[in-house]
């Protein structure tokens, strides 16, 4: 039901997260929360976009469009890293190897080409640190320049925690307010950092064999996940435990917090069926003025159903008698218009 709204109405979609949101985190809600000023100018700088693109049908969705030959290659690299024997490789994404073994891997998964990277002679350092390149190269962190405030804003909820249970209740709260900024997020980002975030999230869990946990992983990812690019070195540094803190949190409930809310799922019934209501009271209202409002919709629906002949007597007297019975269209009306599905034709009868 989320994502239908989401595909038929994505602007009421994209304020009914962003007020659950607020709401969550207990603060009065503001379109400033979700907005990005690039410290560069956006003319001046790379990785950036404005605030709002107006070529996007679904405005609200931030990411400027990744190459198909960026996401190949990343997808490519994420598969190869994904393999146990990689996982478990020490320093796994703090080791380099070889720079002119990164630079031919890159030029040759760029240029369209599909490698088998088990059989080629590249390490699995090399193809973290070809990876990470890939993802710095993005115009934008993963989680996208609009929602990387909220997102640090949901980590700083453990700081007003005083005790241990609190900290129980805050997590729990801090995975739903996570789940909603993720529906903020276009289709081509979201896959990249759900895929990005498991593979962390699996390197973490073999800390004993290679090293990292997921602090070390936060640590080297934020930049990539977290900070906007056109970022000044000097905010940056200000923020970078804030950044680290965030994307620790990713990496270590990922299999959690890609998944739709229940809560919204509720709240979406809630606005449908307000939405329903109003349109059927709009019918009722200019059906009072004389206008064709409800009884001419559901004696319409209703005719439908009657199969009629000019020479058939019966067929004349059923529709007689349906025109008769115009006066309890109240209780035809919802079980009509349920039958006929028109609750998007209300929708629209109510903007």
């Amino acid at each position: 039901m989320a994502l239908e709204l989401k595909r038929i109405d994505p602007e009421g979609y994209e304020i009914l997260v962003k007020k659950m949101f607020c709401k969550e985190i207990d603060v009065e809600f503001e379109e400033s929360s979700f907005m990005y000023e690039p410290d560069t100018p956006i003319d001046e700088c790379t990785g950036c976009l404005p605030v709002m693109r107006k070529e996007n049908p679904l405005k609200f969705l931030t990411g400027k469009p990744i190459s198909d030959r960026n996401l190949s290659a990343i997808n490519q690299l994420i598969r190869f890293l994904g393999l146990n024997i990689n996982l478990v490789g020490e320093g796994i994404f703090r080791k380099s190897g070889s720079l002119k073994k990164q630079q031919d891997l890159k030029e040759r998964l760029l240029e369209e080409e599909t490698l088998n990277l088990e059989n080629e002679d590249y390490s699995a350092h090399e193809c973290a640190s070809v990876l990470k390149t890939l993802l710095g190269s993005l115009h934008e962190p993963l989680v996208t320049n609009n929602c990387y405030k909220a997102h640090i804003e949901v980590v700083l909820l453990q700081d007003k925690c005083k005790s241990e249970e609190e900290k129980s209740s805050v997590v729990l709260k801090q995975i739903l307010c996570t789940q909603l900024l993720l529906q903020l997020i276009d289709e081509e980002y979201i896959n990249i950092l759900k895929d990005v975030l498991f593979l962390l999230h699996s390197v973490s869990k073999h800390e004993n064999e290679n090293k990292m946990s997921s602090s070390n992983l936060g640590t080297i990812f934020s930049t990539h996940i977290l900070s906007p690019k056109s970022m000044s070195p000097e905010k940056l540094q200000s923020k970078l435990a804030d950044f680290t803190m965030a994307t620790t949190f990713l990496i270590e409930n990922a299999p959690l917090i890609f998944c739709i809310p229940e809560k919204l799922e509720d709240e979406v019934q809630t606005l449908n069926f307000a939405r329903r209501s109003e349109g059927r009271r709009s019918l009722a209202l200019r059906s009072k003025e004389g206008g064709p409002g409800v009884a001419c919709l559901v004696a319409n629906t209703v005719f439908s159903f009657v199969e009629k002949d000019d020479g058939d007597d019966d067929a004349k007297e059923q529709e007689g008698n349906v025109k008769e019975s115009i006066t309890v269209c109240d209780n035809l009306e919802t079980t009509v218009i349920s039958q006929l599905n028109l609750n998007v034709q209300i929708i629209n009868i109510e903007k």
